[in-house]
């Protein structure tokens, strides 16, 4: 076959099959001439009932038929039928006894997926961010959806205050009322600036005169000050969420909640996370008679605790190593360390492999092409990342990418959110550095009356923290002064797969500056090292879409950032043509 015509099979997708009965909610009929395929969906009473759940999965296992899981709710949480024979009775303790021991031994023996099909949704109220940052979102086995920053104004009605020496507690509340103060200043500096950055984008809407117009415009212009004026706010800042896990992490969250950079505040969330589903099921942490080995690890008794206890005797090394790490790092915030130089020949085999053909009948650049090139892969264009359940897409996990990164703790909190590309979190404890160690935001840097608002802030902030300290406050305590500006070091590996994904979504003009700059060096240097890759790698949702042949070109609606992106594109302009 020749190659022009396998590129022309694999590049033009089958019209996609409406599944007849969809949008209507009617049963469709099945393809098979055997039985047909079965489909519950287990209900809140099944699904309230974690332990239940885990022993109907485990029983499903080795049974004929699955287990119902209202079946193990009635032998175990139910009182046994009065009317039953002594030896039914006896039958009915003996299974009840073998499900409460068999959970336990599911625990112990490792095999956990059984208690992932329970989850749990939390709604987390009067949370610090320093909390969910170093804890809550410092893994990547959660669902979370937080308070925005940049579209809700911070009063500081909300703050975490730790319990300190005394003298502490007056001296610390100054600090958080400083970073306020400079927080809403900032927010009245910067508003000039994007009035005129937001005029230039959108003139008809700076000249509308009417109330909803000009409340449209206003509220452009503080949503964007509030975006970087929140690099001045303490960690200490209050948040709320909607968190879901499963019950395997939360059993893991009971466990290491004593981190030893996490707050107490943690342990607290933790336990009344517990509390809460131990109301509905009593056997989540297992039975009386089969507990679950849950000795919870102390802060020092952590495997991190440990280490910096070793670390600690060498007095100064945290300066030396951090000095180490922007050295080997330099200017920039991301540097790509390790990329298999072979991954592009790699990668071509694999999606040879996939379609079952040979490198004779697909070049490596038709290979590439099929998974990367929208005009080729529709999936490219649909806003539910198909990629993760593509087959031919899931060939990009072959390619992997390590990153060495300095960023800020704001941009960090949104990085945190692609759980794709994992990061190695550093403990926040060593790296309290004596000076101001933060980022400034190119708003800020652009404009001598907020850059100079901004130094006072930090400063006063960090004068604060170091005073804390010196009246004997514990380090874990001062994290929450740290503000969201302060520079985080860490590395951080993810395939292609997953990277690809991030960029797109991060070199869109709506996301936030620091992270879009960051994926904009990522990307160069991507692009740098795997040419034929890279030369698909390089774009914001609109610039993908609009190969793709997807409408609307930009997804954002009213969001739309203003300029039309996708309009002669090319990388090497994506910085300067962004405005705001």
């Amino acid at each position: 076959m020749a190659e022009s015509q396998i590129v022309r099979e694999f590049a033009t997708p089958a019209p996609l099959e409406i599944i007849p009965g969809v949008p209507d909610g009617a049963s469709s009929s099945s393809p098979l001439a055997s039985a047909p395929p079965r489909v519950t969906l287990l209900r809140e009473e099944s699904a309230s009932h974690p332990f239940a759940l885990a022993i109907a999965a485990a029983w499903s296992c080795y049974g004929a038929k699955p287990a119902k899981v209202e079946n193990v709710v009635k032998l175990v949480y139910d009182d046994p039928d009065p009317g039953l024979s002594e030896e039914k009775l006896a039958d009915r303790a003996k299974r009840r006894d073998r499900a409460l021991r068999l959970y336990a031994d599911l625990f112990a023996a490792g095999h956990h997926t059984t208690f992932q099909h329970a989850t749990f949704v939390f709604v987390l109220d009067n949370v610090s961010r320093l909390a969910i940052w170093s804890f809550f979102h410092s893994h990547p086995h959660y669902n979370s959806e937080q308070v925005s920053q940049r579209y809700r104004e911070v009063t500081g009605a909300s703050m975490a205050v730790p319990k300190l020496p005394d003298g502490g507690q007056e001296l610390y509340e100054k600090a958080i009322a400083r970073s306020i103060e400079g927080y809403r200043r900032l927010v009245s500096i910067l508003s000039e600036d994007f009035s005129e950055d937001y005029a230039r984008l959108f003139p008809a809407r700076a000249k509308a005169k009417s109330p909803e117009a000009v409340k449209r415009f206003e509220d452009a212009v503080q949503k964007r000050s509030q975006e970087v004026a929140r690099y001045v706010l303490p960690l200490a800042t209050g948040t709320h969420l909607y968190h879901t896990v499963s019950g395997l992490t939360l059993l893991r969250y009971y466990v290491l909640a004593n981190q030893p950079d996490a707050p107490a505040e943690v342990r607290y969330i933790v336990n009344r996370m517990v509390d809460e589903v131990l109301a509905i099921d009593p056997y989540f942490l297992g039975s009386k008679e089969y507990p679950l080995d849950l000795r919870a690890v102390g802060a020092g008794d952590s495997l991190e605790a440990r280490a910096l206890t070793t670390w600690r005797a060498h007095q100064g090394a945290s300066e030396a190593a951090l000095d180490e790490f922007d050295e080997t790092l330099g200017e920039g915030r991301s540097r790509l360390v390790q990329v298999n130089p072979h991954a592009e020949e790699l990668l071509s085999d694999a999606v040879r492999t996939v379609l079952g053909v040979t490198s004779e009948e697909m070049s490596d650049s038709d290979a590439i092409s099929q998974v990367l090139d929208g005009s080729k892969n529709p999936y490219l264009g649909h806003p539910l990342y198909l990629a993760m359940n593509s087959k031919l897409m899931q060939s990009l996990n072959h390619v992997t990418f390590t990153f060495q990164k300095r960023i800020s703790g704001a941009e960090d909190a949104q990085n945190q959110r692609h759980r794709g590309t994992q990061s190695s979190s550093p403990v926040l404890l060593s790296h309290l550095r004596q000076d101001p160690d933060v980022i400034v935001p190119w708003a800020i840097a652009r404009n001598a009356r907020a850059a100079a608002e901004y130094d006072a802030t930090i400063r006063a902030m960090w004068d604060a923290k170091n005073q804390l300290l010196s009246m004997g406050a514990t380090p874990e305590s001062v994290l929450y002064l740290l503000p969201n500006s302060h520079r985080v070091r860490f590395y951080e590996t993810g395939s292609l797969l997953t990277y690809f994904w991030k960029w797109v979504k991060r070199l869109c003009f709506d996301a936030q500056r620091e992270i879009f700059e960051t994926a904009q060096e990522e990307v160069a240097q991507v692009r740098a090292a795997l040419p034929e890759i890279g030369k698909y790698v390089d774009g914001p949702p609109c610039v993908i879409r609009s190969r793709a042949g997807t409408t609307p070109v930009c997804p954002e609606g009213e969001r739309f950032c203003g300029v039309p992106v996708w309009r002669n594109y090319t990388f090497d302009t994506i910085v300067e043509r962004r405005v705001m």
